[in-house]
């Protein structure tokens, strides 16, 4: 997970911010749904913060609330995101049946999760624009 969690600075080095989210998020799907165990741990790392999920959850929350301020700052996610909510709305990653065509379905949902986090972001764009 600490690979994971170093890829933000480098995505957002070569990609604009709300790309290297989506593309981190993708990254995140892919190792929770191909290291065992690892979404059940990051889903009790998010809920207890306790043993070894807690040293999980550090980077990963680092890397995300990177990204998230820097979207924000880009105007592309609405204001006041906590990565710890966005970190818990990806549990559905590790609900997906892995014996599955799983990444065509977490790529379907982690849109819709990334078109949410663009709502209201709209409406800061145009607050800035009218400055």
């Amino acid at each position: 997970m600490r690979q994971v969690a170093a890829a933000a600075e480098r995505l957002l080095a070569s990609r604009p911010p709300l790309a290297a989210l989506r593309e981190w998020l993708d990254n995140l799907a892919h190792h929770g749904m191909t290291k065992a165990g690892l979404g059940e741990a990051l889903y009790t790392a998010t809920t207890t913060h306790e043993g070894l999920a807690a040293e999980t959850h550090e980077p990963v929350i680092g890397a995300l609330r990177l990204l998230l301020e820097a979207n924000e700052a880009a105007g592309t996610v609405r204001p006041g995101l906590d990565p710890d909510d966005v970190l818990l709305i990806t549990e559905f990653l590790w609900r997906i049946d892995p014996t599955s065509d799983w990444r065509t379905r977490a790529s379907r949902m982690l849109d819709l999760l990334v078109e949410g986090l663009r709502v209201g972001a709209d409406q800061l764009i145009s607050c800035r624009g009218s400055r």
